[in-house]
């Protein structure tokens, strides 16, 4: 049964609340000011709120913005009540608060059941919309983990499998060049260029696997597995990129360890592609119970809207959101991009 809370001190308008609310068949109860109403709140867990703008110890403003703003009352529904015709900018600025609707005393019954239905059913959409997010979220972890066992599978076989028989097959040409000593100078050559290629697909193979899954992760640590990376992107590109690291790793679970190397793969590979920057900086610390990543350079950036059209970063919000980390992007053009990333540890 939905549960409404009526946080008003006039005993005369709590009386007429309680004469419709229990003819509709909603529980009630009653906060005459606002630590009563806070009280309440924490034990009941109400639906919707009808709050008085005027309270003997708190502004219903005031007391709006705290509920809204406590975690543990997410989906609970305020409904502002004042005595006196609401302007346009004290409603503005409720509604800025977190209001869901407002009420003008003296009310129509039929009015304050409309706007309790109606707050009731759209508490129930965004609740359906959690738990669809949620499921969404777990999916999208799902994927992720199952994504990297397939990395760690296909980087195992092309390791194991491909790897061992190219070097093989190179042993072969090599032993070929050293027991055929009757071989015109032409066949010398290709038997030459044969075991040059077969060393360039060997160290194909392992750039591959390496790429795929990099086993340093669990062999080395996260650190050592963002600085190899840096030191990968300047070879490649002839561009500067510092790693710093301010904290140690201890306590980062496996899925943090290889969502942060995916998440700095990313960064650095949009960078390379799109920035035209002439010097990278990738920081990893500790900003109280969050791991952060920041990674800066100073391309020519890009504008705001762009950033719903790249995929690059779609997917580093996705990992991040499968983690409930944080994102956060600052960019000038000219003058180069940010990228910040927050995840908590635990």
């Amino acid at each position: 049964m939905d549960r409404i809370l009526v946080v008003d001190d006039d005993p005369v308008i709590i009386k007429l609340y309680q004469i419709i609310l229990k003819k509709e068949g909603f529980d009630i109860d009653i906060a005459i000011c606002g630590e009563d109403a806070l009280t309440a709140v924490g034990k009941q867990k109400p639906d919707v709120i009808l709050l008085d703008v005027i309270l003997p110890d708190y502004s219903g403003l005031e007391l709006c913005s705290q509920i809204k703003a406590n975690p543990n009352c997410i989906g609970i529904k305020i409904i502002l009540v004042s005595g006196m015709e609401i302007s346009p900018v004290r409603v503005a600025e409720g509604i800025e608060l977190g209001a869901d609707d407002y009420l003008v005393k003296p009310f129509d019954h039929k009015e304050l059941l409309a706007r309790i239905k109606n707050c009731l059913k759209l508490k129930k959409v965004e609740e359906a919309l959690r738990d669809k997010n949620n499921e969404l979220k777990d999916l999208s972890v799902h994927l992720q983990n199952v994504r990297e066992e397939e990395r760690k599978f296909l980087a195992r076989e092309v390791q194991e499998e491909l790897g061992q028989l190219t070097a093989v097959l190179k042993m072969d040409i090599d032993w070929l060049a050293i027991n055929l000593s009757e071989t015109s100078e032409m066949q010398k050559n290709r038997i030459a260029h044969a075991s040059d290629t077969a060393k360039l697909i060997i160290n194909t193979i392992r750039k591959i696997a390496s790429s795929l899954r990099p086993s340093m992760i669990e062999e080395l640590g996260l650190d050592a597995s963002l600085e190899w990376q840096c030191k990968k992107f300047t070879s490649a590109n002839q561009i500067p990129c510092v790693f710093e690291n301010m904290d140690d790793e201890d306590g980062l679970s496996a899925e943090i360890k290889t969502a942060i190397f995916r998440i700095c793969q990313e960064a650095l590979l949009n960078i390379s592609h799109h920035a035209q920057a002439t010097h990278v900086t990738v920081v990893k610390k500790m900003v109280e119970n969050n791991i952060t990543l920041l990674i800066c350079d100073n391309g020519k950036g890009f504008h705001k809207e762009q950033q719903k059209k790249s995929f690059g970063l779609i997917a580093i919000r996705e990992r991040i959101h499968a983690l409930n980390g944080h994102l956060h992007i600052e960019t000038e053009i000219g003058i180069g991009t940010k990228v910040s990333v927050s995840i908590p540890k635990n």
